[in-house]
């Protein structure tokens, strides 16, 4: 019995490690392949490059503090944004025309992100997303390009490593630092290619002194989590190209220019919880992560 259950155990063992070569294997071939395939595709985001030129904007992420903000308060300029804003109630009341749901492989099934790739899974999400995406055509989306086989549109745009183009300069943001180290550093690099001469951020909450940790689509109003020099050396490079300024609930920023909310626009912040800012659906379908605390 000992002896079947150490065969047993080793061709678990074995079995494994070969799913796992095989996944390896497969995925550098499925990106060896669409590389190949997809030099048109990555060509599309030239038609981006300078097109808000000398403009401010906003750049909306997921922190917690835009629980206390009124989002219409930020509707008078081009904003770009990292999901999920599109589930909030106040969405349609911004400028957002440009999302970054950058995540690698997000838009596969779950059973290839769960034994093909490291990727995480959020079959539900993704659904849910793909929606938000053919109802907002007059909004651009940058995916990953890994995504490329399972989902198209005509308002989709795709992104591998580097913005590849020519015109740019040798000392780009991109090509000093990696800035598709999550969608904050990918967005910040996008605001620079697109021309933006001053970004303000909104809701990226771990830039702020002292930083709340929670999405604002959870339930609650986070706590203080300190993030000493967050993202400091890809900040330093980002702004020799734009002036960068975050918008706190009520605090400072280390390394970058910070205004509170109140002194932006006038107005006291005032609290509301998840269930006031998203509708019911959308707060079913993200409490399908399980990395989510939304009841």
């Amino acid at each position: 019995e000992i002896h079947e259950r150490l065969v047993g155990s080793e061709m678990c063992i074995r079995d494994r490690m070969w799913g796992d070569v095989f996944g390896n294997r497969l995925t550098k071939h499925l990106k060896d392949c669409l590389l190949k395939l997809a030099k048109p595709e990555l060509s599309k985001i030239h038609k981006f490059k300078d097109i808000h030129k000398g403009e401010d904007g906003y750049l909306f992420g997921s922190g917690v503090s835009l629980k206390w903000f009124d989002l219409q308060e930020f509707s008078s300029k081009v904003s770009i944004a990292i999901p999920f804003l599109p589930f909030h109630r106040s969405f349609s009341d911004l400028n957002v025309k440009y999302l970054l749901p950058i995540e690698p492989f997000w838009f596969y099934p779950g059973w290839f992100t769960k034994y093909v790739t490291n990727g995480s899974s959020m079959p539900h999400i993704s659904k849910a997303f793909r929606e938000v995406i053919r109802t907002n055509p007059d909004k651009q989306f940058f995916l990953n390009l890994s995504n490329l086989p399972v989902i198209r549109s005509s308002n989709i745009n795709y992104l591998y490593k580097d913005i590849i183009d020519p015109r740019l300069p040798d000392n780009f943001i991109s090509h000093r630092i990696n800035a598709f180290a999550g969608s904050l550093r990918a967005s910040i690099m996008m605001a620079i290619y697109m021309g933006f001469d001053h970004i303000y951020l909104v809701g990226c909450d771990y830039t702020h002194v002292p930083s709340r940790s929670l999405h604002w689509y959870e339930k609650g109003p986070g706590k203080f989590y300190p993030q000493i020099n967050y993202q400091k050396d890809f900040f330093e490079i980002a702004k020799e190209f734009i002036d960068i300024t975050t918008i706190t609930l009520d605090g400072k920023s280390d390394f970058i220019n910070a205004v509170t909310y109140e002194e932006h626009t006038g107005r006291k912040p005032r609290y509301r919880e998840n269930t006031e800012l998203v509708d019911d659906k959308y707060l079913k379908v993200l409490s399908t992560w399980p990395g989510y605390s939304i009841y």
